[in-house]
């Protein structure tokens, strides 16, 4: 099975691959620049040449050399980049230089050279049938020179500044590569360290990893997302453990609140199964005590029942509730429970608030309930205004207070306070209301100190 390369290296090998492309355009380019460049230079440099052509063939003729034997040293020192040269005898035959060039109408020149005599430059350049040709071709003393590019000798010309050229393409394309890896490596490091961290998820690390870069580039909202999914699994997950952590202590105070009716009903059937049913007065006390523990362990599934059906999280049916209307009833409610204390409330500058009424209801009614209960004969005031664009429902007794413990532990859930075997009660009143509370979206607070009464707030 083929090894799966990295990233990093495609990334490197598409940038040399990108890089050597790039150079090659360019060598290609510049040398096709330089051919066009060299070929105009050639043409100047003929030009020129037919000069020195004349020039070396009479300073060799002024020495005694034959044309034969100066041909040899006219080509060597007219020789040049890109450029061919030949010498021709006056009767047009070859002495040296290149054997393939050779113009078609230089027979027609050395014919012309026997009818009328040797012909000096000017004459040959006002012949008309060789007058666009004739700076290919000079007369010299002693024959003829003919000169004419040569693509080949140019090409040659080239290969040092190829030989170079490409020297300096391999190392870049080489550095390109390393440092395509280097900053590769960089750009995807981020990308390493999420996949390490989803791999760490799928393995049950439900750690939160935050992960921040620079810039405003894809990878930068690659790691946004990510953190963003983390965050909300981490969220997720630390509520499902919450949740787990109260269905469990749930559990276990509803077994044990649970266990204790039915062991004194347990325990009174076995002294009625003993012989205590003979007796009437034993036997009514007893059918007595045993209903209040029913209605009592009745209550408590009642209010576990409630509980559950809040954390089962199922939206609550939001509506707008009249607030003067919600106090009222909750009023007449504690006064039919106790009609020898003073109860009352109050409406400032509130009209409506929204949220599930018979949740807020039973909220508002645990909490009075409690006033009626732990705040003996005292007066109770139920009060509502507008604080801080929030509408604030208070319920305040001037009963004994609470000590700091109870106060701190008030809202969860079983918890009786301190005075939990004088007073009945299932523990779990105000654990509903902060629970209603918060599924109307608001929060829900206790004031109280010995001595001072209690308040609790609900703010909405």
């Amino acid at each position: 099975m083929l090894k799966k390369r990295s990233l990093a290296s495609r990334l490197s090998a598409l940038y040399a691959t990108l890089l050597g492309v790039t150079v090659l355009v360019v060598i290609v380019a510049s040398s096709i620049a330089l051919v066009v460049e060299l070929f105009s230079y050639t043409g100047d440099m003929m030009v020129a040449k037919h000069e020195e052509a004349r020039v070396l063939a009479e300073q060799y003729a002024s020495q005694g050399f034959p044309m034969r034997l100066a041909a040899p040293q006219i080509v060597r020192q007219l020789s040049g980049i890109g450029l061919r040269v030949t010498v021709f005898d006056r009767h047009g035959r070859y002495l040296a230089g290149d054997p393939t060039l050779r113009p078609k109408w230089l027979d027609r020149v050395v014919a012309a050279n026997a009818r009328n005599g040797p012909l000096t430059p000017r004459l040959l350049h006002r012949l008309p049938v060789i007058a666009h040709e004739a700076p290919f071709l000079t007369c010299v003393d002693g024959g003829f020179v003919a000169f004419a590019p040569s693509l080949p000798l140019l090409l040659v010309s080239l290969e040092p500044y190829w030989r170079v050229v490409l020297t300096i393409a391999v190392v870049a394309i080489l550095l390109s590569w390393f440092a395509g890896q280097l900053f590769a490596g960089q750009a995807l490091k981020p990308i390493a360290e999420v996949s390490g961290s989803l791999r760490a998820i799928a393995e049950g690390d439900y750690t939160q990893r935050r992960f921040v870069t620079a810039g405003g580039d894809e990878i930068a909202d690659l790691t946004a997302a990510y953190n963003d999914a983390v965050s909300g699994v981490a969220a997720a997950m630390e509520e499902r453990r919450r949740v787990e952590d109260r269905m469990r202590q749930f559990a276990a105070d509803a077994g044990h609140e649970l266990r204790t009716p039915l062991t004194v009903i347990g325990g009174y059937i076995d002294v009625l199964r003993r012989g205590a049913v003979e007796e009437p007065g034993i036997a009514r006390q007893i059918l007595s005590t045993m209903s209040l523990e029913k209605e009592h362990m009745r209550g408590l599934i009642d209010r576990l029942m409630r509980l559950a059906r809040m954390d089962a999280e199922a939206p609550p049916a939001v509506e707008p509730i009249e607030v003067a209307d919600l106090l009222r009833d909750q009023c007449d409610a504690a006064r039919r429970f106790d009609d020898r204390r003073t109860i009352d409330y109050s409406v400032e500058a509130v009209d409506y608030v929204y949220g599930d009424r018979t949740e807020l209801g039973e909220a508002l009614w645990n909490i009075v309930e409690n006033a009626l209960k732990y705040a003996p004969d005292a007066p109770i005031h139920m009060r509502a205004e507008r604080s801080n664009g929030r509408v604030a429902i208070s319920v305040r007794d001037e009963g004994p207070g609470m000590s700091e413990s109870e106060r701190l532990h008030a809202f969860e859930r079983f918890y009786r306070g301190d005075r939990r075997g004088e007073i009945g009660g299932t523990g779990l009143g105000l654990s509903i209301a902060k629970r209603a509370v918060e599924r109307a979206g608001g929060s829900i607070e206790i004031d109280s100190a010995p001595g001072r009464g209690t308040a609790v707030t609900i703010s909405i």
